[in-house]
């Protein structure tokens, strides 16, 4: 009886392990379509990633990227780098990837729960660069100071996220201002 209740034990967690791993492969099959260039399989595996394990952080983290990416799809682009930022609440990419959402939906309630991310994330100057672009984009407001701050280091550069909406901040702000 013993050795049947063992066999059943062991028989089901390398289900489970199978399983858990098949989410992984899937998320690696969707990486490596997506680094070829092929966005739609690698949409593709990462709803099958999902399906798998819907808390597959890799999967959540990559597809809200791809669809934030396209712009077709915010909704469901923050849904997805939503959960991921369950699993990593202080990752700057997945902010940033956020607050590009929100602000160009003009969410003031969700920015404010974004800028909160980067107050308790180790990474300051991304937490400055996210309150500027806050007030440049919802409140119209000019801070000469940081501007030239941020494009003498070139923070707003490091990630596509926040390099538009550096650009969308100087359309809308500063460029008013000086008209070509």
């Amino acid at each position: 009886m013993r050795q049947k209740f063992r066999y059943a034990i062991i028989l089901l967690m390398s289900q489970i392990a199978l399983n858990c791993d098949s989410s992984g492969e899937l998320a690696s099959r969707a990486r490596e379509k997506e680094s070829q260039g092929n966005t739609a399989e690698a949409l593709y595996y990462y709803d099958l990633a999902l399906r798998e394990n819907s808390e597959n952080f890799t999967a959540n983290k990559n597809l809200g990227i791809l669809l934030a990416e396209s712009g077709q799809a915010p909704g469901s682009a923050a849904l997805y780098l939503e959960k991921a930022l369950k699993k990593d609440p202080k990752n700057p990419e997945i902010l940033l990837y956020l607050l590009e959402i929100y602000l160009k939906a003009g969410s003031k309630a969700e920015t404010d729960s974004v800028l909160k991310g980067f107050s308790e994330s180790w990474d300051k100057d991304r937490e400055s660069l996210a309150q500027f672009l806050t007030s440049c984009i919802l409140e119209s407001k000019k801070n000469p100071s940081e501007r030239k701050r941020f494009q003498e280091n070139r923070i707003p550069f490091s990630n596509p996220a926040s390099s538009r909406l550096f650009k969308l901040c100087e359309e809308k702000v500063y460029e008013e201002a000086h008209p070509k």
